[in-house]
């Protein structure tokens, strides 16, 4: 009994130890220990920007990624249910695809939808290996909606038709209260 103890206390252990670790609702993965992004810069950074927003909203764009046009314009549509100045959203660019053609193996630029026009978006690029190996991420497109003292309230994988409107109930729950009127005005 003690040795099948011993055993699963060493296995969560090591489990908890090695390896990316998964990004789930309730964890709080920026920064990380390491430098995982490039900023417009050009400067290797461990986390995303400073933001004064009540909640920012990340989207993990992969180049390969159909599902991440449509993700785009659920943002852009569920934006409108936000005050103006309460979120900010962070594009998350993993920068290079391998293309096959005739001529050969190559690395190209990936074609990807731009984000809503009107939306504003803070753009990084992730750094692949270093991303990968800090974070476990199997299934695209990704959004976290992330509250002001950097936990992650909701996530998202892939896409459903249900997007814009659980973002727009996401958006509208964490704007903050509107201001307090007089009487009479």
């Amino acid at each position: 009994m003690r040795a099948v103890a011993f055993a699963a206390l060493l296995a969560a252990l090591l489990a908890s130890g090695c390896g990316p670790k998964a990004i789930t609702a309730g964890s709080r993965p920026f920064p990380s220990e390491r430098a995982v992004f490039v900023d417009s810069s050009g400067k290797a950074v461990p986390d995303l920007p400073v933001s004064g927003e009540s909640f920012r909203l990340v989207v993990l764009d992969f180049p390969w990624c159909p599902a991440c046009g449509e993700v785009w314009k659920a943002v852009g549509s569920a934006s409108a249910a936000a005050a103006p100045g309460s979120f900010r959203v962070y594009r998350i660019l993993f920068d290079r695809e391998i293309g096959i053609s005739a001529e050969g193996r190559r690395e190209t630029d990936p074609m990807r939808p731009a984000p809503p026009p009107g939306l504003d978006v803070e753009t990084l690029t992730a750094i692949p290996g270093a991303f990968m190996e800090e974070y476990r991420v199997r299934h695209v497109p990704v959004l976290l909606l992330i509250e002001r003292d950097g936990k992650v309230a909701r996530r998202w994988i892939g896409y459903s038709t249900k997007l814009p409107e659980e973002l727009a109930f996401e958006f509208r729950k964490r704007a903050p209260a509107p201001s307090s009127l007089p009487p009479g005005t």
